[in-house]
């Protein structure tokens, strides 16, 4: 009896992990901001005789 209920707590953690896993994996990603979200770094490129007012 005892080895049925150490097969099913195997089981439900085995379950578990993977349920644990599978919702980690469904989290949508962070979103990276790179320099093409900045238009004016895109502006300097296209007029680099221009300096930014600051």
């Amino acid at each position: 009896m005892s080895f049925l209920v150490l097969i099913l707590l195997l089981a439900a953690a085995v379950y578990v992990g993977w349920r644990v896993v599978k919702a980690r994996a469904d989290r949508p990603k962070r979103r990276t901001i790179g320099p093409d979200d900045d238009p004016e770094f895109l502006w300097r490129l296209n007029h680099p005789d221009n300096k930014p007012r600051s």
